[in-house]
C-alpha cells in the first residue's frame, strides 16, 4: 500500500514536539530516529545543507518525521513570523498537488483572533494554495482536494493565546496540586518585576513559565 504523505507547519518547537506526542500517543505513530539511510525518499528534499556558511549554532530546520502503516507525516519548524516564507519554499520542491495527500498549518493565535491569523496564512500562502482556509471555526477548518486543507489555529480556534495555554489546562487536569503551586511561585513576580529591564515579560510569558 502506498503511503499518504501530509506536511503540517508549525511556529515552534514546542508545538512541534507537542503535536508529535499527541500523534504518537493517541494515534499510534512512530517516530523517525534520524537514521538517514531509512528516511523515506519523499522527505529527502527537507534535509538541510548546513551551514550553509551561516551562524554554526543556528537550528537545523529538519522537520519531524512520523509514520504508520497508512501515513508519512513532517512536522516542520518555520520559527514564528517566518514559517509562511519557509513553508512556501518547502512546496516550491515538491509536486504537492499530486504528491501530498493533506498541508496543514497550526500557529498560535497570540494577541490576534484566530480568524486574523488564518487571514494572515491565507494571503501568504493563496499563489501556491488558492483553496487555503482564511478562517476557522471552533473545529478548524478543513477543505477537502488536492491536497486536503486546513488550520488550526491554537490554543482552541476560538481565544486568544498560544500553545500554552492548552498545556495549563491539561496540567490542571493531570497534576492541579503541582499546578497550584507553579501559580503560587509566579505569583510572587509583582507588576513592576516583570516591566524590569532583565526580566521584561512579553505576553503569555506567565503561561510559558
Amino acid at each position: 500500500m502506498n503511503k499518504k504523505y501530509v506536511l503540517i507547519g508549525v511556529e515552534g518547537n514546542h508545538d512541534q514536539a507537542f503535536i508529535a506526542k499527541i500523534l504518537c500517543k493517541l494515534f499510534k505513530f512512530s517516530e523517525f530516529t534520524g537514521e538517514e539511510s531509512k528516511l523515506d525518499s519523499f522527505w529527502r528534499k527537507f534535509i538541510p545543507t548546513y551551514p550553509k556558511g551561516e551562524n554554526l549554532y543556528k537550528r537545523m530546520d529538519m522537520p519531524t518525521i512520523l509514520y504508520n502503516e497508512n501515513f508519512s507525516i513532517a512536522l516542520y519548524v518555520g520559527e514564528g513570523t517566518k514559517l509562511i516564507e519557509k513553508l512556501k519554499l518547502k512546496l516550491s520542491n515538491i509536486d504537492y498537488e499530486n504528491d501530498l495527500f493533506a498541508f496543514a498549518v497550526i500557529a498560535d493565535a497570540d494577541k490576534k483572533t484566530p480568524d486574523q491569523v488564518a487571514e494572515e496564512y491565507y494571503h501568504g500562502l493563496k499563489e501556491d494554495l488558492p483553496k487555503f482556509p482564511n478562517k476557522v471555526n471552533s473545529t478548524g477548518n478543513f477543505i477537502e482536494g488536492s491536497p486536503k486543507l486546513g488550520i488550526y489555529i491554537l490554543p482552541d480556534n476560538i481565544q486568544q493565546g498560544v500553545l500554552e495555554n492548552l498545556i495549563c489546562d491539561c496540567g490542571d487536569l493531570v497534576y492541579p496540586e503541582y499546578m497550584q503551586r507553579a501559580r503560587e511561585y509566579i505569583d510572587k513576580f509583582s507588576e513592576e518585576n516583570r516591566k524590569q529591564k532583565d526580566l521584561k515579560w512579553k505576553p503569555f510569558d506567565r503561561e510559558k513559565l
